[in-house]
């Protein structure tokens, strides 16, 4: 088995969901994690200067996307074959879509633009998406509620963590039945329970 190191800030932030992985897989891996007075001088040995940053065996693997699916391919969350892997990347690429709009509200500095885009966000954004992730949902015939198969998979940690930790300033009411039990179900799965209960309390 592989020596995995995961190199972040002091934070959950975009790397949280590699964290849920592990935990998930009961794998052991070292969690680092990067003060910020300590940033430039690490900056300059990383292979894109930013972070996240998964080592395996030593090698470096940078980009958080790069970093969900290499984890999922090796502790098994990236389906069973071809095809289910497909369909994770479907829910995946669906959920991006809606984080590409939902950024607008995070990066905007203008208070009067700021409140615009958040009521586009809950209003109009957040309905269509939850929307579509039920459609994704009701397209899995093998039960569980799961996005893809009988178990969880990358699909479903990634929307846990955007309806969660990622959106959870924006307090968007789920309202979706299936879309709602899955975000229960994984929420109080035992090994992320555990997590969620003992991890770090950071800011972001």
């Amino acid at each position: 088995m592989p020596t995995y190191k995961l190199i972040y800030f002091n934070a959950m932030g975009v790397v949280e969901p590699a964290r849920f992985l592990f935990a998930l897989a009961g794998q052991e891996y070292e969690d680092v994690r990067i003060e910020r007075e300590n940033w430039p001088d690490l900056k300059k040995t990383l292979p894109l200067g930013q972070l996240p940053v998964l080592e395996v065996d030593g090698i470096k693997i940078a980009q958080s996307q790069a970093i969900f699916r290499y984890l999922a391919r090796e502790l098994g969350f990236y389906g069973g074959n071809a095809l289910e892997s497909a369909k994770i990347d479907t829910v995946i690429e669906t959920l991006n879509d809606f984080i590409t709009q939902a950024r607008k509200y995070f990066f905007e500095k203008d208070e009067a633009k700021k409140a615009e885009f958040k009521k586009d966000v809950l209003e109009v954004q957040a309905p269509k998406y939850m929307k579509l992730l039920e459609v994704l949902l009701d397209l899995n015939t093998e039960g569980d509620g799961f996005f893809v198969g009988s178990k969880i998979s990358l699909a479903d940690v990634l929307v846990f963590y955007a309806f969660t930790d990622r959106f959870d300033s924006l307090q968007i009411e789920v309202t979706e039945p299936k879309l709602k039990a899955l975000l229960e179900k994984i929420k109080a799965h035992p090994k992320m329970a555990d997590w969620l209960n003992k991890r770090p309390k950071t800011q972001f």
